[in-house]
Order: C-alpha cells, then sequence, then structure tokens
C-alpha cells in the first residue's frame, strides 16, 4: 500500500503562481522556489513543480508502489540557446496516483549535482545570467515572467553604453592608424631633405668680393660710409668696399690675410629686427621639383614647421652647381639665434594629402 504525505496535496501539482513565496522542503530549512525545470525517470518525463537543495516536487503520471523506491533522475534546465542536463540518485519520498504529485529527496544532497543546483538556486533568487566555464553564457530562461527590475535595465544599459564606445574607439584608431601609415608612405614617395647646408639669417644684404686677392682690411664694426674691408688684387689694385648702412654684421668667416675669389661672400649685413630667412643652396633636380609645384618647407630644431618661398641667386654660381638660394618663410620663423642650423624639405605631396598633414600635425602639437 502506497503512503501519502498529506502534507504533499497542500502544494499545487502544476500551479506555478511567480507571486507566491517560497516554501520550504520537509524536516529542514531549504527553501523550494517554483523554478522551471523537467524530470526525466525511467524513460518517462515529469513537469517539475519547486526544487530545493536536497529535494523536489514533480508533477506527472505516478508509477504504482514507487514510494521509497530509489531511482536515477535526469533533471533537465531549458534557457535560451542552450540546456543543463543533471544525473541525480533520488528517493520518491511519496507518490499520489491520483493528483500526480511526487516528491523526491536526493539520496546524496552534498553529491557531485550539489553546486549546480546552489549555482542555479542562488542565480534565479538573484535574477542573474547563466554562466558555465565562461564558455556559454545567456539570459536565463527563468527570467521570462518577470519585469525585469531597474538594476538589470541599468547593467543593459550599461553594457550597451560600453560597446558603444568600444567600437567608436576601435574605429577612431584604425582612422588613425591608417592616416599616419599613409602620412609615411606619402613622406617616402612625394618628400625629400636638401642636402645643402641650410642657416637661419637675418634678411639684408651680402656683401661679396668685387675682385680675387687677399683681403688687406677688413672692419664689421664700420659706420655708415666707412671702410668694411678693402681686398688687394694680384693686379696690385686695391679694391675698397664702404658699409652701405648702419647695420647689423654678421662675418662668413674670412679674416684679414684670406684669400678671396670674385663673389665669395665676406659680410651679411641687414637692418636692426629684419625678419629672419634661411640661406641654402639646391640641385638643378630639386629646382625642377619647385617647378613643378613642390612646396619648400622649413622644420627648426624643436619640430615646427614653416612653408617658404624660394629666391634664387642665378649669379652665385655657374651652370650646372649648386645655387644659393634664399628661403622667406610664408609665416614667421620662431625665434631662432642667426647662424642655427635648420632642415628644408621639398614636398610634393597632392594637395589633399597635404591638408590631412596639417590636421594630423594639429593633433601631434608640431604645427
Amino acid at each position: 500500500m502506497t503512503t501519502i504525505d498529506h502534507r504533499e496535496k497542500e502544494v499545487p501539482s502544476v500551479d506555478r503562481d511567480a507571486g507566491e513565496a517560497p516554501d520550504f522542503a520537509d524536516t529542514n530549512e531549504h527553501p523550494s522556489l517554483r523554478i522551471p525545470f523537467s524530470v526525466a525517470i525511467d524513460g518517462r518525463a515529469y513537469e517539475g513543480v519547486t526544487l530545493s537543495m536536497v529535494g523536489a516536487r514533480i508533477a506527472g503520471i505516478a508509477a504504482a508502489n514507487w514510494a521509497g523506491a530509489s531511482k536515477l533522475a535526469l533533471f533537465r534546465f531549458n534557457f535560451n540557446g542552450f540546456s543543463l542536463s543533471l544525473p541525480i540518485d533520488v528517493v520518491v519520498a511519496s507518490s499520489d496516483s491520483e493528483t500526480g504529485a511526487i516528491a523526491l529527496r536526493f539520496r546524496d544532497p552534498t553529491g557531485q549535482h550539489m553546486p549546480q543546483i546552489r549555482y542555479l538556486l542562488n542565480c534565479w533568487l538573484a535574477g542573474d545570467h547563466v554562466t558555465f566555464n565562461g564558455l556559454i553564457g545567456a539570459p536565463s530562461g527563468l527570467q521570462t515572467e518577470k519585469t525585469p527590475t531597474s538594476a538589470a535595465v541599468r547593467r543593459s544599459g550599461g553594457a550597451a553604453l560600453a560597446r558603444i564606445v568600444g567600437t567608436l574607439s576601435v574605429g577612431l584608431a584604425s582612422i588613425t592608424l591608417i592616416l599616419f601609415t599613409a602620412t609615411a608612405l606619402n613622406d617616402r614617395l612625394y618628400v625629400t631633405e636638401v642636402n645643402a647646408p641650410a642657416l637661419v639669417q637675418r634678411q639684408g644684404l651680402t656683401m661679396k668680393a668685387t675682385a680675387s686677392g687677399q683681403v688687406d682690411f677688413i672692419n664689421p664694426s664700420a659706420p655708415s660710409g666707412k671702410p668694411a674691408y678693402s681686398i688687394l688684387a694680384s693686379t696690385g689694385v686695391a679694391v675698397t668696399v664702404s658699409m652701405p648702412c648702419d647695420c647689423e654684421v654678421q662675418t662668413t668667416g674670412i679674416e684679414r690675410g684670406a684669400t678671396v675669389l670674385v663673389g665669395q661672400p665676406i659680410l651679411n649685413v641687414n637692418k636692426h629686427g629684419a625678419p629672419l630667412v634661411v640661406q641654402s643652396s639646391l640641385t638643378g633636380p630639386e629646382l625642377r621639383r619647385l617647378a613643378g609645384g613642390a612646396t619648400a618647407q622649413i622644420e627648426t630644431r624643436d619640430g615646427r614647421k614653416v612653408d617658404a618661398n624660394v629666391l634664387v641667386d642665378r649669379a652665385g654660381a655657374p651652370s650646372g652647381e649648386l645655387l644659393p638660394v634664399t628661403l622667406v618663410p610664408i609665416e614667421s620663423l620662431p625665434d631662432v639665434p642667426p647662424g642655427t642650423p635648420v632642415v628644408v624639405r621639398l614636398d610634393g605631396s597632392p594637395g589633399w594629402v597635404r591638408a590631412m598633414k596639417n590636421s594630423l600635425s594639429y593633433f601631434r602639437g608640431t604645427k
């Protein structure tokens, strides 16, 4: 004869009102939660009613003489996209063939199934996601009948914002990498450096030797109208040059007794506060690049770059050799002492590439 525990009948067999507080398993304090699950025993499927750490209640067609029998029950939990199955040794504590209510007790509540059952119950109580070993994760199907809490809404909103920010960051980094790569490739194809020395000078006049011979007299401090230097030509005639103005004077390294040739620079004179320019030399191919639309660019030691116009002194050297040039900056050069060496480049990049490089230079702070 089957013994029926009258307390089983107090629990509805298939009613799963989510609003009810969980009941408690018999003779212990483990809560029995109404979690959607199913159980297979001897090849027959049963609908889960409640689940606790020590047992479960299920509903279905109860076999005769099950009370007190030991069975292997396969518990199955379905989620969105995946499911979990746990084989558990159980004892049929009670079985009612009329109502179909069956109470199961786990033979070993602390067995291998215990961590998984505890994890599922905790996730159900907390409303968390269910994951396994960090490999599979999906919102628990157990929450489909619940209204999302404000904390869950905040978490989902934060996750969406994080994904958007991450996508934008990756896109911006990719665009920046492409721009810098294109700039580096462009510099190799269209930008060349001038090999000749380039020195910063004040804009003014270059006083050159008017005859070949020996410097007999030189006075960089001479006032306006007084002899600045004198050259004793090989013919025995002394050629004297007067100072053109009360200017700042820079010597070119020529001293008394030095031998000079016609056209060789001796003194550079300029008015006080004259703008800075760059003195250098260009080859024939470099001049042709300028004629083809290339732009001359001056770069100082601190990394600042300034475009410049190029003025050629065609009488400074014979045809086919380096020609002296003066680079006049379009914008004022930073405060650089005269005589400071700088770098001169010829940039033949297309216009849109130059605009892109200028934009990047502002980001790098080198403009």
